[in-house]
Parts: structure tokens; C-alpha cells; sequence
């Protein structure tokens, strides 16, 4: 080939070369900003997510349409959801630091989260720019240890109440009580008519003592406060009357017969039904009773003079921390970011019907504005107990592990009860 022509075809193959590489590079940076995690949108990620393992069947929904929204807003970001999220599964995964990126966690409502703090397996989320101006302050709290963001802070509620087969309570003639002396009355109008009044899980470590966690505002509100501020004692007459009312429960045979061997699922099937009136659940159960067809009914104990007094207890169904090992913190941090934001929790509410615990969220349905039926929000003695509770004491161990079992099954009573609790708390001053 000439020596012209050879340049000739050079500087045309260079050319398109540079064309190429213009192209490519206009491609790249196409992609709006918004559209992506803060890290780039030419960087393609895939995020491992623990969903909450015991509520999959609740939850489930609500993060299939969250993480369609995410990922369509998204479009870098992957995400290889899971319901892999048990407590054993993420206390190993936390000892042999092969956490996923993202992982739910229960707040300040165990001292779990504390514990991976301590261990430096959660990133610190206060440099990432969340918006918490939608959260008060008694919401951030729960989403933090010493002062510092380690979660999405929760938007829903859990709380205890007592369900009931408006059936039966039509067919009988009986209506929710609107005082707590009219409660104790109707649980002893349903036995004389032949009714179990409630059905209650004795095998189930928690589940068996939703009744306790529903009596506990409506009889020793102020009792539960002095206790959690570490000036009250177990051993307050009110504290000993929720327990002492428990145990003569147990007595005149208004729980379910041989509970001592009876699962959740059991129970909960034995009131949809129909074999018991009642049933002491948490209300993250609604949507269970209400696929079941049952003709339901929902109502807080209310105290002697009328109030309801809600036992609080955040939800962790949104609240979840990311892995300080994470290979992707920035496009991790957006994840926890959109369910931080009120678009996600209003589709999660859409499709779960859980409780708000913001104004901004609007109910689901009629059902879930019956679960928002309450005066005002009480303590929850599970809080509380953890609250005051050590690392070589765990009085939360010691209520659901001994007290609630020999009460439901008349081994000890509401003064021995009181006891076992206020010998504990004493052990740990």
C-alpha cells in the first residue's frame, strides 16, 4: 500500500475510534441522577436483603410492592430480598461477619441491636443524609443506640388487644366492655354460658402472654412508669392484681383447656372457629383473622373509668440497619432511605393494613381504624422489663419463661408472681 493511502485509512479508523468512544461515553452519564443510588447509576449493584423470617406470612406483600418501587426508581440497584432474617440466622451471621448488606432489626425493643453495635457489625447511619423530619422524637429513639442512627427509624406500631367472634357475642346478647369491671364481668358471662372465653397458645414463649400485655396499661399504668424510671417496685398492688386476675382466670377455667400443649396456630384456629369468644393477639395478627372470615371484633381493655389505654410497642416491620461489612454501604443506605420515605410505608400499609404510628399514613380499611381505637398509649411491660433489665439479668426472660407459664397454669400467684419479678430487679441494682 502507498505511503497516502496508509495515512488516509489511519486517520479514518481513528476517527470512528474517537466517534466510539464519544458515544460510549455519552452513553454512560445518559441516565438521570435521580434515577440512581448516590453512588452512580453506571454502576450496576446486587443488595442482599434479611426480611423479618417469623412475620413472612404478614409481610410478605407489603415488601413485594416496596421493592418493585424500589428497584424501579432504582434501575442500578438489584435486590436479592429474603425472608432469612431469624434472630439465631443474624446473631451467627453477626459473629462470623457474613451479615448481608441489609438486614432488619427490632430496635430498642430488645437489647439486640445494642449488642451488634458493640460488636461494630451495624454502619452508622448519620452521615448518609436520612430525612427524619416525618419521625418524633420517641420514634428516632427506637432507631438509635447512644445517641446515634443505626436504623430506619419504624413507622408502624405493634400493640396488644383482644380480639372477639362478634357472632358469638350477638348470639349471646354481650358487647365489648366499656369499663374494665364490665370486662371482668363479660369473660364470666361467657363461661356460664358454656363458652370458652379466650383461646390462649400456653406452648407459644410470647404469644402466651398477650393477655398479660393487654391488662398491664388498663390496671398499673402508672405503676409500669415508676418501674421504668426505676423508682417503682413489682410488688404495687396494681401489678400484683393484673397477675392475681390472670391466675384466678386460669382457676375458673376460662382459658383453653390443656393450653399447656397448644401452639399459636392452634390457638388461633380454635377462635376463628368459633370455639372460643376471645383471644389476647397482637394486632400485626389482624390480617390472619380477617382471612379467616370470621365476623371480628377488636377492642382495647379499657381502665375503670373507660380509657384505652394502648400497650406501645413499635413495629420493626420497616426498620432495618445495614451491615458495617457492606461492599455497597452508599446504594445499601438508599434501600433503608426508601423505607424511611411515607411513599413506601403507604404502600406497605396498603397491602398489610398494620397500625400507623404517623399521622401521615391513611388507614387501610375500617379494621385497621378499629386497631387505632385507643385514648392513649401505655407501656408495654415487655419494653419496660427489657429496659431494666442487664446482661447477666433479663427480667424479660424471667416473665416470659417462668412467671406467665405458672400463672396460666395456677402454680403461682399474683403476690408470688410479683415476687419472682421484684427478686430479680433487685439483683440487678
Amino acid at each position: 500500500m502507498k505511503k497516502g493511502l496508509f495515512r488516509k485509512a489511519l486517520l479514518a479508523v481513528t476517527g470512528v475510534s474517537v466517534l466510539l468512544l464519544v458515544a460510549c461515553g455519552d452513553n454512560t452519564n445518559s441516565s438521570s441522577p435521580d434515577q440512581g443510588s448516590k453512588a452512580g447509576t453506571e454502576k450496576q449493584v446486587e443488595l442482599t436483603v434479611w426480611g423479618d423470617q417469623s412475620n413472612q406470612s404478614s409481610f410478605e406483600s407489603g415488601f413485594t410492592a416496596i421493592n418493585q418501587a424500589f428497584e424501579e426508581e432504582h434501575p442500578n440497584i438489584k435486590l436479592n430480598f429474603q425472608f432469612s432474617g431469624s434472630e439465631t440466622a443474624i446473631d451467627t451471621a453477626v459473629k462470623s461477619n457474613s451479615l448481608p448488606d441489609v438486614f432488619y432489626v427490632q430496635g430498642n425493643k430488645t437489647p439486640k441491636m445494642k449488642l451488634y453495635v458493640q460488636s461494630g457489625a451495624l454502619l452508622d447511619l448519620d452521615d448518609y443524609g436520612l430525612d427524619t423530619s416525618r419521625f418524633e422524637e420517641d420514634l428516632m429513639e427506637y432507631a438509635k443506640v447512644d445517641g446515634k442512627l443505626y436504623s430506619s427509624p419504624p413507622a408502624f406500631m405493634d400493640s396488644q388487644l383482644i380480639y372477639y367472634n362478634k357472632d358469638i357475642f350477638e348470639k349471646e346478647g354481650l358487647q365489648a366492655p366499656a369499663t374494665l369491671d364490665e370486662f371482668v364481668t363479660l369473660v364470666a358471662a361467657l363461661k356460664d354460658k358454656g363458652i370458652t372465653p379466650f383461646s390462649v397458645p400456653g406452648k407459644a414463649e410470647f404469644e402466651r402472654a398477650w393477655l398479660a400485655f393487654a391488662l398491664m396499661p388498663a390496671t398499673a399504668e402508672e405503676a409500669l412508669s415508676k418501674i421504668n424510671e426505676g423508682t417503682g417496685s413489682f410488688k404495687d398492688p396494681s401489678i400484683i392484681k393484673v397477675f392475681q386476675t390472670i391466675r384466678e382466670f386460669a382457676d375458673k377455667g376460662y382459658f383453653t383447656k390443656d393450653l399447656a400443649s397448644v401452639d399459636n396456630a392452634g390457638a388461633q384456629l380454635a377462635f376463628t372457629n368459633g370455639r372460643t369468644a376471645m383471644m389476647a393477639d397482637g394486632t400485626w395478627n389482624d390480617p390472619t383473622f380477617v382471612g379467616a372470615g370470621i365476623n371480628l371484633g377488636r377492642f382495647y381493655i379499657p381502665t375503670v373509668s373507660g380509657e384505652r389505654i394502648a400497650p406501645q410497642s413499635f413495629s420493626n416491620a420497616t426498620t432495618f440497619a445495614v451491615s458495617a461489612g457492606t461492599k455497597h454501604p452508599e446504594e445499601a443506605v438508599e434501600y433503608v432511605k426508601f423505607l424511611s420515605s411515607q411513599k413506601a410505608q403507604q404502600l406497605f400499609e396498603d397491602e398489610t393494613g398494620m397500625v400507623p404510628a404517623l399521622q401521615d399514613i391513611t388507614p387501610r380499611d375500617e379494621g385497621v381504624k378499629e386497631l387505632s381505637a385507643f385514648d392513649s398509649l401505655g407501656h408495654n411491660i415487655y419494653s419496660v422489663l427489657t429496659n431494666i433489665s442487664t446482661e447477666e439479668i433479663k427480667l424479660n426472660d424471667i416473665f416470659l419463661q417462668q412467671v406467665m407459664p405458672q400463672l396460666l397454669t395456677s402454680h403461682i400467684d399474683g403476690q408470688q408472681a410479683a415476687e419472682m419479678l421484684e427478686e430479680a430487679l433487685l439483683r440487678t441494682k
